[in-house]
């Protein structure tokens, strides 16, 4: 039985999502506590080498927030008033937001079928003489199509820009997250495949990009506090940019070194987890699921994000699940419903076939390390009955 279900003493109760923190965790973070410094420092810059070897790129730098990685992506660049970046509506704000607070203005675009990652037809569509980047948003954990969309960048001279808030670790066509474009962003929040409760990364290859980056991600201080205090040298310092504070600290960058230790088996259990769901629920009709793994598409299980039959209410189906103590959410509202971006971005509803049916149907169900399979049986036998239920209501 698992905590959930004993806590209760009643039906399985299964959140839509916890976090899997062990002794490790917390052995890391209490030494951090009692090291005397537990600001930006050198736990910080370990865990960027290590997640610089694991993903195979050149230059990491972790943050606050997935966030603040992609607002510094794009200043990195030198996206800013008078451009436009190309983003997919399918996705959270701070996709869209970043771009507003770079002062340039995103171009919203459709999504691809079932795998509602951003068409590739539709950004070619939208170019225009003010378009300086496109940014990929990987969904669910299914990269979008990178290699196709590096080689269109370099066809037009744009900036590529990787939001892999849900893919880590991910692959498509050989490629892995980082790999391909200018600048990627990660985002550690708690719900994600790995965490340090709050937190980002930013990776790119070049130099200069990176530099420019940390700068900017302390306040556009030439020298951050641990090598003034650390290095025996004046304690002086130059501001040579209007930075932001986006650092992470070495207390969440110690929880989240040993996330990363063990990325490989909290994937492994995500996946298993999104398995027993395919079988579990490969009966009911006109439910779709998320695509399965094959050698070169696999993905990081971030979210079990299934798409309900044609005329079943979303929200009804999730109350009764949510009455029988399953958690679920739903990813994502599509940007232009908003009333934000409605206001500001002169788009049309029709636009957006693919992203408004599949926002009516999506639902997003309970998968996360800690969950055992009797809670995802639970959660397999509830969606059926409520399915049932809301079939015969129609």
């Amino acid at each position: 039985m698992s905590r959930m279900s004993r806590m209760t003493g009643g039906p399985a109760q299964v959140p839509f999502a916890a976090p899997l923190i062990g002794e490790e965790e917390i052995s890391a973070v209490t030494e951090v506590l009692r090291g005397g410094w537990i600001g930006t420092g050198s736990v910080a810059r370990d865990t960027e080498s290590r997640f610089s070897r694991y993903l195979g790129v050149e230059h990491s730098l972790l943050l606050n927030s997935g966030t603040a990685a992609l607002h510094l992506a794009l200043l990195a660049l030198g996206v800013g008033p008078g451009d436009e970046v190309i983003v997919p509506t399918t996705t959270f704000t701070a996709s869209a937001a970043t771009v507003v607070h770079a002062g340039a203005t995103p171009v919203l675009v459709d999504v691809e079928p079932h795998r509602l990652t951003i068409d590739l037809e539709q950004v070619r569509q939208h170019l225009t003489r003010r378009t300086r980047a496109v940014m990929a948003v990987h969904f669910a954990g299914r990269m979008a199509d990178m290699r196709a969309l590096r080689h269109l960048c370099d066809e037009h001279g744009l900036a590529l820009i990787e939001d892999s808030a849900h893919a880590l670790p991910a692959e498509r066509d050989g490629v892995t997250p980082g790999r391909l474009a200018d600048a990627t962003a990660f985002s550690f929040f708690v719900t994600k495949p790995l965490t340090s409760a709050e937190g980002g990364l930013l990776v790119c290859h070049r130099a200069d990009l990176a530099a420019r980056a940390r700068t900017l991600s302390a306040h556009g201080i030439d020298r951050d506090a641990f090598a003034r205090h650390h290095s025996g040298r004046s304690p002086h310092y130059d501001v040579v940019a209007a930075g932001m504070k986006y650092n992470m600290p070495d207390v969440a960058a110690a929880l989240l070194r040993c996330q990363l230790d063990r990325c490989d088996a909290l994937h492994e259990r995500r996946r298993a987890i999104g398995e027993r769901y395919a079988k579990g629920l490969a009966s009911l009709p006109g439910l779709l699921l998320p695509l399965a793994d094959t050698a070169l598409d696999s993905s990081s299980w971030y979210l079990y994000a299934v798409q309900l039959p044609e005329g079943i209410d979303r929200d009804d189906v999730a109350d009764g699940l949510s009455r029988r103590g399953i958690g679920t959410s739903v990813h994502f509202r599509p940007l232009h419903q908003f009333s934000y971006y409605r206001a500001e971005l002169p788009s049309a509803a029709e636009d957006f076939p693919v992203a408004d049916d599949a926002y009516r149907r999506l639902l997003s169900l309970p998968i996360f390390p800690a969950m055992t399979n009797e809670d995802v049986d639970s959660v397999i036998a509830a969606l059926t009955d409520e399915l049932r239920r809301a079939a015969g209501a129609r």
